[in-house]
């Protein structure tokens, strides 16, 4: 450093490229290369961190495991797919003809019996014969029962994604067969292994119009979006590729819980947590020019909105990720927010009615002389809040669910997730952390992202 900047004079990184710094990582792909640079002390110290990049591009991406459902209701032509797919992807097909061919050569090959397990280790060692495992490979008719799935699973022989060809769905359904259709060995369980391989599951919607090009297009979108965590509702459990920092807004009425939830998902994924009712105290009692004003006028909206974004670009908060609580309050609040340079890409709608709100807080006390939090009537120190005024906590919940919950929603646009809060704290507290780990919507058939909808 003092050869470069022989001053010595502190470094400031604009805000502007702290989104970009944040999303890719840069931070600790730099730590990286210190850490490589000073372990093997290189003569050429720009060649050897190129070549460290170099292998870093190629190391960090994995290679493409697929898992390929058709429905029984197409009649599509699946090999000529296939051929399309490794035009585009490249890698290397095992089909069910492939795998029977070294399953009757192998030593426990017992004729007439075909075992799911032994099956499972003749497919386990194809994948994990070089060039397959760098390059990535793609199965369209095995397996095809649910035991065979399972023990492949067992094996772990895991698919990144799972694609699933189906006609589009129609408005009104028809009611389900309850009879099972006649299938032989080579054909597939497909409602089977769609519950098999729900956690990778990607839906790739065929109209009857659509010719190979177009099918093979939409698949090969489809495992773009599914391994960079893109996927949409309804499909898929899959989280890799979400976000690497977490910034998530948990919003609800007074009640509802939202700072007992915070704190426990700070704990779980190691999360800076704010409270805004803290930061706004910290900061009226500070000597600067914002302390300054929330003595002499109150907070205004563009105060709070400064309180915040201070706060969220201190170090802690861009490396670990935050849970906030207590901020917005209004439509006005949610756009500052959102327009700040690291805006949350979790948002989270604790829903709670009235009456629950009014019940939990009105049951809450302190003790007066150590502030800490006990049940009403449990001993001569203990009070209720003065904030937890009947008359004042319907004012809010009144405000709150007749016009602060309608403009919230409206800015906070369609990827934001409603939860019923009035549940136990653990079953809320399972939806939170299924929601935060949970991948933004995404258009699969034009591999873009949904209008109005923020993702990282």
């Amino acid at each position: 450093m003092t050869e470069t900047d022989a001053t010595k004079r502190p470094l400031t990184m604009p805000e502007k490229f702290l989104p970009y710094l944040e999303k890719h990582r840069v931070y600790f792909l730099f730590k990286d290369i210190v850490r490589d640079v000073v372990i093997n002390l290189p003569k050429d110290h720009l060649k050897h961190m190129k070549v460290f990049l170099t292998h870093h591009a190629h190391c960090n991406k994995e290679p493409d495991r697929v898992i390929l459902l058709v429905s029984p209701k197409l009649k599509i032509d699946i090999k000529r797919l296939v051929k399309d797919m490794i035009k585009d992807v490249g890698f290397f097909v095992i089909t069910r003809r492939c795998l029977m061919d070294r399953y009757e050569k192998h030593d426990n090959y017992v004729p007439g019996c075909v075992s799911p397990a032994l099956l499972s280790e003749v497919t386990k060692t194809m994948t994990m014969k070089d060039p397959v495992p760098n390059v990535g490979w793609l199965m369209f008719d095995h397996p095809c029962t649910v035991r065979e799935a399972r023990c492949l699973q067992q094996d772990g022989v895991l698919p990144k994604v799972t694609l699933v060809l189906m006609p589009t769905p129609p408005y009104a359904p028809p009611a389900d067969d309850p009879r099972t259709p006649y299938r032989n060995f080579f054909q597939q369980d497909f409602e089977g292994l769609k519950f098999a391989y729900e956690a990778s599951l990607k839906e790739v919607h065929i109209d009857k119009d659509d010719d190979p090009d177009k099918i093979a297009i939409k698949c090969f979108n489809a495992i773009n979006t599914c391994t960079a965590g893109l996927q949409g509702p309804r499909q898929g459990l899959h989280v890799v590729g979400a976000p690497g920092v977490y910034r998530v807004l948990l919003i609800g009425p007074r009640g509802a819980g939202s700072r007992t939830q915070a704190v426990t998902l700070a704990k779980h994924f190691g999360l800076i947590y704010l409270n805004f009712a803290v930061l706004l105290a910290e900061a009226r009692e500070k000597m600067d020019e914002i302390g300054e004003k929330l003595r002499s006028y109150g907070p205004s909206v563009q105060l709070k909105a400064d309180i915040v974004k201070r706060r969220l670009l201190k170090k802690d908060c861009i490396d670990n990720g935050w849970v906030m609580t207590g901020y917005p309050l209004s439509g006005m609040d949610f756009e500052h927010l959102d327009n700040m340079t690291t805006p949350p890409n979790r948002v989270i709608f604790l829903n709670t009615d009235i009456a629950t709100c009014k019940t939990r807080v009105m049951s809450q006390a302190v003790d007066w002389c150590t502030g800490q939090s006990a049940a009403p009537g449990s001993g001569p120190r203990v009070m209720h809040h003065p904030d937890n005024n009947e008359a004042q906590l319907d004012a809010e919940l009144d405000y709150y669910h007749s016009e602060a919950l309608a403009e919230l929603r409206a800015a906070a646009g369609l990827t934001a997730v409603e939860i019923n809060a009035s549940e136990p704290i653990e079953q809320v507290q399972v939806k939170i952390q299924a929601a935060v780990m949970s991948a933004p919507a995404f258009d699969i058939e034009y591999c873009s992202q949904l209008r109005n909808v923020r993702a990282d």
